[in-house]
């Protein structure tokens, strides 16, 4: 009993004094040094290149100068490579179809007719698709000048596969424009290979609410003089070019 009287009257000395409820005051602590952190990065290679001023820039993957309706044209390879840290989660790889450029190209010397509004020269076909004229003795109304006029994006179709044919990205170039399309992930220190594609669509009579011309199964069709002058709109695209850029872009989302 005794000892219980001595130990409340010391823990109330103690309180008085101004010591809290904890008696013990021994601690001990340890310190963890070079704590370091590193911020990965992103990189994406096209066929090994990088744009300036880390590199020369990625040439040119899409060159040809004589495309027909129709007609599939590839594979155009290109190789893209993430070349981000392994420690890196996948990134998506994205198109973006820029700097669109449609032109016309001249007819071969002392061939071509005289644009009425442009001045320039074009292969007659074209002219009559444009702005009108016979077709097999049929009066037709022009349909405009397409083509030169950036419109020939519109009808040439561009589709992308990966190496096991998979397609990855298909639509018409103007669609294609300005925008960020995905195309596919990519894991760090990766490669694959995409094939390009492109066939240039014909345009029909049908499409600008004319129908000169029988299609087929139609009265007439079987008949050479109409068959070979079928969808004469087309004609406006002869002789025109068009030329883009392609970005390719490498995003690591948040995860």
């Amino acid at each position: 009993m005794r000892n219980i009287v001595l130990a409340l009257v010391l823990v109330a000395m103690l309180v008085a004094g101004g010591v809290g409820g904890t008696l013990a005051t021994w601690s001990d602590s340890e310190t963890s040094f070079d704590n370091y952190i590193e911020t990965g990065s992103v990189d994406l290679k096209v066929n090994g290149a990088d744009d300036p001023p880390w590199g020369t820039g990625v040439p040119s993957k899409v060159d040809f100068g004589c495309m027909v309706p129709y007609k599939i044209y590839g594979p155009y390879p290109v190789d893209v490579w993430n070349a981000s840290q392994d420690c890196m989660p996948p990134s998506h790889l994205y198109l973006h179809i820029k700097d669109v450029c449609c032109t016309n190209t001249l007819p071969k010397e002392g061939s071509g007719y005289v644009d009425p509004i442009t001045g320039e020269l074009k292969p007659e076909p074209e002219l009559v698709a444009e702005y009108g004229g016979k077709v097999n003795c049929t009066e037709v109304g022009g349909v405009g000048i397409l083509g030169d006029d950036s419109t020939l994006g519109d009808y040439i179709y561009m589709l992308i596969a990966d190496e096991n044919g998979t397609v990855l990205l298909q639509g018409y170039i103007n669609d294609l424009v300005c925008v960020e399309t995905y195309i596919t992930d990519l894991v760090p220190c990766n490669e694959i290979r995409l094939d390009l594609y492109f066939v240039l669509m014909q345009p029909s009579e049908e499409d600008f609410g004319r129908n000169y011309i029988p299609n087929p199964g139609e009265p007439g069709y079987d008949l050479l003089e109409y068959a070979k002058w079928n969808d004469w709109p087309s004609w406006a695209l002869m002789k025109d070019a068009i030329a883009f850029s392609m970005e390719f872009d490498l995003w690591l989302e948040d995860p």
